[in-house]
């Protein structure tokens, strides 16, 4: 999960568009002012909405990708060209 971390820093801002785009958009000024009333109103906790789910996805596919990679690395050390 740590290499994903920039996917969850798009997360926050893609939370924050979904914000400026919703029913709610005219209470907003901009997107720094989106930001700052989504921080003083409903805390950091708000930011991150949504990103258990998303892990739930993620860290078992990411965990996939890895475990595929080292079975495959392991494999091919057997032959003398990967050597």
């Amino acid at each position: 999960t740590f290499f994903n971390h920039s996917n969850n820093t798009l997360h926050t801002h893609r939370f924050e568009k979904t914000r400026m785009q919703g029913t709610r958009a005219s209470k907003y000024a901009n997107t720094l002012d989106c930001f700052k009333q989504i921080l003083s109103k409903e805390g950091v906790g708000a930011l991150y909405a949504g990103v258990v789910p998303r892990l739930g996805r993620v860290v078992p596919g990411q965990g996939i990708i890895f475990m595929s990679f080292e079975t495959i690395v392991q494999n091919l050390e057997k032959f003398t060209i990967f050597q």
